[in-house]
Parts: structure tokens; sequence; C-alpha cells
């Protein structure tokens, strides 16, 4: 009289039993499934090892009060979870979008107390990939968050590696697009390569030349390829750069380039009397080359092409830049795949605990991400506007982030 469905022979039929007594459960120990099924400690440990290997149940500490290793089906732990990040959704009331504006500049260190090599370098981070004019870098974005900002801070990161440049595309005259980031994550950060772009015979040289590795002065690499053209090879030079190939160990060629100085340069002219100061000496030039060149080129690092850690790094720069990441923050940084792609793997991080899908500020979206501590902090700026410090006004360049 024993339905069939229940003679037919199982792969596992102590797995199957124990997955059962699992479901049933809540986070247990396996001495606790060993009692109940009459089983020895070490049979059930093995029993649930198999399970563990097929993400059936899950091992860890889930109880505050809880001594040891425990062991919860994922079913049965996913419910909880859900059910706490409702609760907390539901305790956040969203912020007028006044108090996002008051936010966000102490978030990014506008007006704040960075200083030093240490604070252009705690920017950076903060703004790693973001493309910006190569115009606005230092005379408006980094001198607004860095009090003590010198050109020379940027250069000592550079020349060590620490921050990377890339060009993005030009714009008029000659100003580019730029990002900066740090050196560990410029793979992840640079966008993937174009694929419509053609190099010409003496760009795809220079590619050749710095293929081997290492740095080159512009003399150097002219001498490499045996260029006798400055102009024409700054040209193509520039060219590579702006196409996001290759980068400088400083940015003083970029400031020469934005200071108008992209032009041969002649040697001095010669000083003294008589015949060769009459007629002067033929101009050459220089033997370092012109200043929009100066500083140590070579390529840029080969860029990741693995979608998920791409995306992962994405989510994290979205939450460290914005604090509350909405939609209208990342259609503003024209992210590739745009707010679905950014959707996905902030959701991702909610369900690992480490961001928070909710409405925090008033009409930018359902759709908003923040970590739980951030939230806290937006919070502060919409409390009685007479318990708050008057707020000086902050000049701001409009392609600031």
């Amino acid at each position: 009289g024993v339905s069939e469905a229940f003679l037919e022979p199982v792969a596992d039929p102590l797995g199957d039993l124990v997955s059962r007594w699992a479901r049933t459960h809540g986070p247990f120990h396996a001495s606790a499934l060993a009692a109940d099924l009459g089983l020895g400690v070490a049979v059930a440990t093995q029993a649930l090892a198999r399970l563990a290997a097929d993400r059936r149940v899950i091992e860890g500490e889930f109880r505050p009060d809880g001594a040891g290793g425990e062991w919860c089906d994922a079913e049965v732990l996913r419910r909880p979870r859900t059910r706490s990040l409702a609760a907390l959704r539901k305790e956040v009331e969203p912020v007028a979008p006044e108090a996002l504006g008051r936010f966000l500049p102490s978030w990014q260190g506008v007006g704040g107390n960075r200083r030093g090599v240490d604070g252009v370098l705690e920017t950076v981070e903060q703004l790693a990939g973001v493309v910006l004019p190569a115009s606005a870098w230092e005379s408006l974005v980094l001198p607004a968050r860095v009090r003590d900002y010198s050109p020379a801070m940027l250069d000592e990161l550079t020349a060590s590696g620490e921050v990377v440049w890339a060009g993005h595309g030009t714009l008029a005259g000659s100003d580019g697009w730029v990002s900066l980031q740090p050196g560990e994550v410029t793979h992840l950060a640079l966008p993937l390569p174009d694929l419509d772009f053609a190099a010409t015979e003496t760009q795809q040289r220079l590619l050749d030349a710095l293929g081997g590795g290492g740095a080159y002065f512009f003399r150097a690499l002219s001498d490499q390829i045996g260029a006798t053209d400055d102009e024409a090879l700054l040209g193509e030079l520039w060219g590579l750069a702006w196409a996001g190939r290759i980068t400088n160990d400083t940015l003083a060629p970029l400031r020469a380039r934005l200071g108008g100085g992209t032009h041969r340069s002649k040697a001095p002219a010669p000083r003294g009397r008589g015949v060769r100061g009459k007629y002067g000496r033929p101009s050459m030039p220089l033997r370092q080359g012109p200043p929009s060149a100066a500083g140590r080129w070579s390529l840029l690092p080969e860029v990741e092409t693995d979608a998920t850690r791409r995306a992962q790094l994405l989510g994290e720069l979205l939450l460290e830049r914005h604090g509350v990441v909405t939609r209208g923050a990342v259609q503003a940084e024209g992210v590739p795949g745009g707010f679905a792609l950014a959707y996905k793997v902030l959701s991702g991080f909610e369900e690992g605990g480490r961001a928070r899908r909710g409405y925090f500020v008033e009409g930018l979206g359902a759709a908003q991400f923040a970590a739980g501590a951030t939230v806290d902090r937006l919070r502060t700026f919409s409390r009685d506007p007479d318990a708050r410090p008057a707020l000086d006004a902050v000049a701001l360049a409009a392609t600031d982030p």
C-alpha cells in the first residue's frame, strides 16, 4: 500500500532526509540534527557538507548567542534577510532635494580640510574614472577639495604610479577629456578599447616602441622610430594620448598644451657678439623635446574585460562618489550600460548587506541606493534649519560631479 513514488531509488537518500529536516528548522548545530535523526555527528556533518557544496545549506554563525559553527537551509536564511531589508526600507523617510544639495559637497570634501598629497590621493580615489575637461581638473575640481593644492602634489602621485591619467577625446582648442584613477584599479576603471580606432603608420610605430615596456622621453621615442619632424611626431603622440592608448608620468605636457605650448621649441637666441652673434645659429629643436611632450610616455595598462569585475568596481565607485546613487547621477556620468546595469550591481550589493535601497530623496526616483551610515549622515542635512550653522556659497565647475 506504499505509493511507488516513495519506493523509487534516489541518488542520496540521507542527503534528502537531512535537507527536509533543515527546511523545517532555523540555524542548528550538526549535533542537534544527529540527535533528531539518530545519526552519528560525523555522518550528519558529512551529509551537510554535501548539501553545502550544492548551496542547499549554508554554514556560518547566524545567531547572536550561538556558539561555534551553525548550519541553515539557504531558503530559510533568505526569508528573515528579505524581511529585514523590507523593514529597513520602511524606516527611512525621504528628505528634500535641498538636503542632498547640502550633503553632496560635504560628502566629496568640497571646501573641507583635505590637505597635501594624501588629500589629493583621497580625492582621486573618490573621483576615479570620472571624465572631465583637462582644463578643469587643476583649476577648479582639485583646488575645491584640497586646500593647499599645487600641481607638484599630483605630479608626485603620477611619477610614483599611484595615480594614472588617461585621455578620452579632444575638445575645442587644445583642451580634451581626461580622467584620473588610482594605479591599482586603472585596468578596471578605464573604458573598453574603441574598436573603431585605427592608428596611423607613425602611431603604430610609437605603440610598437612602447610595447616592450618601460617609459620613454620624447627624444628617445623620436630616435627609436627615426622621426625628424618634432611637430608631426608631437601631433601623433597626442593623438594616441587622446585616444586613451598612452599616458605620461607627469601632467606637465598637458599643462603646457593647455597653456599654448604646442609648437616646436626653438633653441634660444645666441648671446655674445661677432659673426655668430650677428647672424645667429641655425634654429634646432631642444634635446629634451617640446614642452608639451615633457616627461616619460608609456602605454596605459591593458583594460580588464571581465564584465563582473568591472561592474563590481562600478558599483563601489558610484557609492563612494555620490553617497546616494540615483538614476540621474548614473545618467550624468554616462555609465556604459546605463542605470539598468548599475541597478543590477547595486541590487546585488543590497542582498549582500553592502548597500540599502529605498526612497531617500524626494523626487529623484524610487530606486536609490546608499550605505546605512550614509543615509544617517544625509538625514542630518534635513533637520531644523535654525539648528544648522549657516553655509557659505560654493562655486563649482559646471562639469564637477
